[in-house]
């Protein structure tokens, strides 16, 4: 029997395939699931904005009843307050002391 050129490629990859030798990375690639755009942008959203929250730690004043102070803003912040001992640049002080290096009352 003979069989055409491109028959007799068919029929080789065939018979390789049925043999067993691509058959499981023929099986391993279709079981693959494959995430959708809006997936993958969607767990990229969350874990940024987990990041862009979790990068400030609190801080403990050194003695009860000091105030946070903002070196970047000028602006310091009580006990309380959103922003006591979160800011990037910033220090420990009385509030007389905050006062009368200029810096103003927060706020919050």
């Amino acid at each position: 029997m003979k069989f055409h050129s491109r028959y007799r490629i068919s029929i080789v990859l065939l018979a390789i395939l049925l043999s067993g030798v691509l058959a499981p990375c023929v099986l391993s690639a279709q079981s693959t699931p494959q995430s959708t755009p809006s997936q993958s942008s969607s767990s990229t959203a969350a874990t940024t904005t987990t990041k862009k929250k979790s990068t400030v730690q609190a801080q403990t004043p050194p003695s009860p009843g000091m105030v946070w102070v903002n070196t970047d803003s000028g602006v310091y912040h009580k006990s309380g307050s959103r922003w006591y001992g979160k800011t990037k640049q910033g220090k420990w002080m009385t509030e007389q002391d905050a006062q009368k290096a200029g810096y103003k009352a927060g706020k919050d």
